[in-house]
């Protein structure tokens, strides 16, 4: 298990609204890779050549949002967003790789490297108004 938190200058609704709004996926997605959404509940992400196919659920009430792989190769993950004590909000994720994995390093660099992009994006959309 993968965990990271980071931090938003922003309210919890706003974030989670960028996180599951599939037209943005691919802004805070990892350099290199890109989504398409093929349905309600599942999404399709391209790295390189490869593609792979999520179910996705979101729970809007609790701001949480759960993808797992659409094959037992790739990981599994949620996402959830909290008012933070000092005001904005706070976003875990937590991912799950399959066992025979070892691609953790590798993942956590992506997880993070996605969190720093969410920022970025809500920043420049939220401040911009």
């Amino acid at each position: 298990m993968i965990s990271r938190q980071a931090e938003f200058d922003a309210p919890a609704e706003v974030v989670f609204g960028v996180l599951t709004d599939p037209d943005r996926t691919t802004r805070w997605l990892p350099l290199g890779m890109s989504s398409e959404t093929t349905t309600v509940d599942q999404v399709r992400v391209r790295a390189g050549s490869r593609i792979h196919e999520y179910a996705v659920s979101s729970v809007p009430d609790q701001l949480r949002l759960e993808w797992r792989s659409q094959d037992s190769t790739g990981p599994r993950g949620t996402a959830w967003v909290e008012d933070s004590p000092a005001g904005g909000c706070v976003v875990h994720a937590e991912v799950s790789l399959p066992p025979d994995s070892a691609q953790s390093e590798r993942a956590e660099q992506l997880l993070a490297e996605s969190l720093h992009h969410l920022q970025r994006d809500v920043s420049d959309n939220f401040n911009a108004g």
